[in-house]
Parts: C-alpha cells; structure tokens; sequence
C-alpha cells in the first residue's frame, strides 16, 4: 500500500535563500498525485501542540449543558453539538466540535457590517482553557502564511499576489471529538467521505488513527498519526484556482481504536472579499458559504430562521 508522502519544510522554518523553490519541489508532486501530505520541520512547538490537545480533552469531558451554552453562532464560532455535518449517503457524521475564528472585537468594522463569517469568538466558562487554544491558533496562522509562498508558485502565482489576499483570512479551527468506535456497518463514520471546501486545510491528529485518503487509485490509505507532523490537504477551491491540475483529495474518519479521538483541523481561506483571476466570477467568501449552507445543519437552521 502506498503511502502518503511526507515533505520538509526546513528551508521555510530556517528562512533559506530561495526557500519557497525549495518546498516546491516536494510539495507540488505530492499535491499532483495525493491532494494531502504530511509535513515536518513546520516550526511549531510541541508543548503548542500538546496544549491545545489537553484544553480539547478538557472541554469535550464538560458537562453537555455547558457546551450546549455557547452553541455554534451563524459566523461559525461556538460548539457544534453530535450530527452537524451531513454528507449525502450516509449517516450524519459521529462527531462533535468546538469553533474558533479570528480574534475579532465588537468595534470590527466587518462585524458591524454583518458581513458573513465575520463575528465573536465564544468561550466556555473553563479556567486555562482560552490561552492554549489561542496561542495554537496564532502558530498555525503563522504557519499556513509561511505556507502561502510555495502554494503561490504552485498555481503560478507570486507570493506577494497571494499574500494581499490574506490580509484578513477567514481561518477557522475546529477541536474535533470523535466517540470511540464509528458504526460502519450502518454508514455512520467519523466523518463520511468527502472533500474539504476551501483553499488549505492544516490538521493535528492524535495518536489513535482514523484518518483516510483516498489515492488516484482508489484506494483509501491510513495517514498515520505522527507527533511531530501536520496533516496537509487542499480543498476544492485551490483545486479550482490550479485548473484541476491539483484535486482535492476525498477522505474520511473511521475511529477504530476503541477509544474517544481528537483533532484539529485549521481552515485557512482568503480574505471574504478576495477575488482570483482564474474565478473571477466568485468571491472567496461567496464560494465557502455555498458550501457551508449545502453541509452544515446549523447553517441550514440559520437559513430557515431556526
């Protein structure tokens, strides 16, 4: 069985000459073939990592009523109970999870705009539960722009070009909560198998499994959990924005360990308004929330005033 591929990004995290070229290399053939790869030497630290970790086993073990408190808000920020996803086919996902966007404040001229995915952040009541999953939010941030140059060159683009459309991302991460054993049987996974809609997905796993992609020939493969590594994957816009060249990779979460899973994903889209010349047709925000509005319950219930 092949196996995702595994790429270094040293020459980013040691700031080399040329460093963007020399990422390339790796990451545009794994994206070619797989959508998806691991990366190493990303320079995050792992007590950052470990952190984040500890606050979601933390606040997925409060009581329900407590998360039930801050339920997932119309901006997407907030506790989204069992359920929330739906992917045609199949059960509702076995999954439950935690939303954060940016540290935006009420004076935000965005949010006083009621622009779409613009809004507050909603905290549990949990002591040194906020300070970990903003200090792991902001590293990955880091990341995902130290990320942008060689994903410019990618689709032929200069990172400076990129750049100025991500002066204020619409990033979001979510603390996923998967119960110890997906029913498979009655096709209630994880998550179902699906693709990612946005531009760059960054994803912490923990070490008990789960997670599957699907190769160019059909075959779905284990991404095994490693420590010191992120869990990279494009989503259908990139996809869109290379021409095709570059697919997004179908996958899926099937918890077999017997035990409760975690991870976190971090999406990290343009800013709402940006517009690309090769989909100039859309802004970045218009296309994600046709995609939320399509999966996400809550959004559905938004949509019907519920």
């Amino acid at each position: 069985m092949s196996a995702v591929p595994v790429v270094s990004l040293a020459p980013l995290t040691n700031a080399e000459v040329d460093a963007d070229r020399k990422v390339v290399c790796g990451l545009l053939p794994a994206l070619e073939k797989w959508g998806a790869l691991q990366v190493v030497d990303h320079g995050v630290p792992a007590a950052t990592v470990a952190g984040a970790f500890e606050a979601c086993r933390r606040f997925f073990a409060l009581l329900l009523e407590s998360r039930m408190a801050i339920r997932i808000s119309k901006d997407n920020r907030g506790y989204a109970p069992m359920h929330n996803t739906h992917y045609p086919g199949n059960k509702p996902d076995l999954k439950e999870s935690f939303n954060v966007g940016l540290g935006l404040t009420a004076d935000d001229p965005d949010i006083l705009a009621n622009k779409p995915l613009h809004g507050l952040n909603r905290w549990p009541e949990l002591q040194d539960f906020r300070a970990p999953v903003e200090t792991y939010f902001n590293a990955i941030l880091g990341l995902g722009d130290r990320l942008l140059g060689p994903l410019a060159l990618c689709l032929g683009m200069t990172p400076a070009d990129l750049r100025a459309l991500y002066t204020k991302p619409v990033a979001f991460m979510r603390l996923f909560h998967y119960p110890p054993d997906s029913n498979v049987a009655e096709k209630e996974y994880g998550a179902a198998e699906h693709k990612d809609y946005g531009f760059l997905t960054i994803l912490a796993q923990d070490a008990n499994g789960g997670l599957e992609v699907r190769s160019a020939e059909g075959e779905l493969v284990p991404v095994e959990p490693r420590a010191d590594a992120f869990v990279i994957n494009i989503g259908d816009m990139l996809s869109e924005l290379s021409g095709g060249r570059i697919q997004s990779p179908l996958h899926r979460v099937v918890n077999r360990s017997g035990r409760a899973r975690h991870s976190i994903p971090f999406f990290f889209d343009p800013n709402f308004d940006a517009r690309f010349a090769a989909m100039p047709e859309i802004t970045s925000g218009e296309y994600l929330l046709r995609k939320f509005n399509k999966f996400y319950e809550y959004r559905k219930q938004a949509a019907g005033g519920g």
